[in-house]
């Protein structure tokens, strides 16, 4: 069966285990097949050890439920069911290739330079899993200078339509962030490192919008305060999982979120400035509303 089959299938299992629950084999059999993708219950229950030992999903079985479920949910499902719709895409442009069509005749992308650096994923991805440094040659985008680094890398981040690697410098433990369009060259130096128990960049991480966070940063809890119209479009986008409606009326929602406050956090807030207003912490609040006086005073030029 094809590859493209396949994925379609695994979206669809991890589509039923994170959505309704506990669904038994005879409920994932039946809709799966509702939905036009044929599966027997032999392949179905490859499908999912294919998932558990292949991909490292932890699903489990629950005897009292009588259904599966997914172990630790939140910290897997989310990012690999989108990686899987990646791929499943990807798939479907090539296709349209083979059959001789013109990929610019039916879509358009928003920044073809957001492709740059994308060769490198697959060997930062295997250093991370193997624990061992890399070693950089980086160009910033505004220097001409090209430099060295040597680096522990912990994390693959996507943010804005660009990939970055965090990371420790293996010099100075500091925590460090490279756009791979920026990369020149890559070296895996074959080094091992270990992963600390107290500056774990992931966790790090877990709290963060955008690409940029201090070792020892704590989160804080943000209030947002949008109109029905903003409120409404991010519940359907949040900007991050931790977001949570606590108030609603018929003209505004209320929104909060548990993160850390950084310069890419407050551009996001900048840019629904119009539609709407940060309430707490009272300090991030004061700070937006200076960006914006800046940014009014210099229009006035």
């Amino acid at each position: 069966m094809s590859y493209q089959a396949k994925i379609k299938r695994y979206i669809q299992i991890l589509q039923l285990i994170g959505k309704s629950r506990y669904p038994s084999t005879i409920e994932m059999l039946s809709k799966i097949n509702d939905s036009g993708i044929k599966v027997a219950d032999r392949q179905l229950k490859r499908d999912i050890e294919s998932l558990r030992y292949e991909f490292g999903l932890d699903i489990q079985y629950s005897v009292s439920q009588n259904g599966y479920f997914i172990q630790n949910e939140e910290l897997t499902f989310p990012y690999f069911l989108k990686l899987l719709e990646f791929s499943q895409n990807i798939d479907l442009l090539t296709s349209y290739l083979k059959e001789g069509s013109t990929i610019a005749d039916i879509i358009e992308f928003e920044d073809y330079s957001s492709f740059k650096g994308l060769q490198y994923i697959r060997d930062i991805a295997c250093c991370i899993q193997k624990k061992t440094e890399i070693k950089l040659e980086y160009k910033r985008f505004d220097s001409e200078v090209t430099k060295s680094y040597r680096l522990q890398p912990y994390l693959l981040r996507e943010y804005m339509n660009r990939w970055y690697v965090i990371g420790h410098l293996a010099d100075t433990g500091e925590i460090r962030t490279f756009g791979l369009d920026r990369i020149i060259d890559l070296l895996d130096l074959g080094t091992k490192f270990v992963r600390g128990v107290n500056n774990d960049v992931v966790k790090l991480f877990q709290n963060v919008v955008g690409i940029n966070a201090c070792e020892g940063a704590m989160p804080e809890e943000i209030e947002l305060v949008c109109n029905s119209y903003l409120g409404n479009l991010l519940q359907t986008l949040p900007l991050h999982e931790s977001q949570r409606v606590i108030n609603e009326t018929e003209s505004e929602i209320t929104l909060s979120y548990c993160l850390i406050i950084n310069l890419e956090l407050k551009q996001r807030f900048l840019m629904m400035a119009t539609q709407s207003r940060v309430t707490k912490p009272l300090k991030l609040k004061a700070e937006i509303s200076s960006m914006i006086e800046e940014a009014h005073l210099l229009y006035l030029k």
